[in-house]
């Protein structure tokens, strides 16, 4: 007599959450690699801060303005004057769905004369959360 065969369900590895993870993972850090490189596309020397308070990471949108010695804008890495800055931060604001700051990088030999025009546009357009980025000493 043959002995009666017991069937085990085959064990088979589901690939599609690992799949989608993997996707997940490969868009965060494309996302966030062009978000670094719109922040130091401009290759700025930074003022040494003397005090002020370190700022702690936030969880608000953030918006990269520099203004480089020659008193030229960039808004993240694409040059544009003072009007079409702030054009394109009244873009920016009216389609923003929840709070945004702005970041300004001005280089360290920038005069006073060629930020004021910058923040003067961040007030009329309605951002008032504005901070300097600055180089440690």
């Amino acid at each position: 007599m043959k002995a009666p065969q017991i069937q085990r369900p085959s064990l088979k590895f589901n690939m599609t959450p690992l799949i989608d993870i993997t996707f997940l993972l490969i868009v965060f850090f494309v996302m966030s690699n062009r978000l670094i490189h719109e922040e130091v596309a401009i290759d700025l020397e930074l003022p040494r801060e003397t005090s002020g308070v370190a700022l702690e990471q936030d969880e608000n949108a953030k918006i990269i303005i520099n203004i480089t010695s020659d008193a030229t804008y960039y808004l993240g890495a694409k040059q544009m004057g003072i009007d079409e800055l702030k054009e394109r931060l009244q873009r920016e604001k009216a389609r923003a769905t929840r709070p945004t700051s702005v970041r300004i990088r001005a280089d360290r030999a920038t005069p006073y004369g060629a930020v004021e025009p910058a923040l003067v546009v961040c007030a009329q357009v309605g951002f008032y959360d504005v901070s300097f980025s600055v180089a440690q000493e």
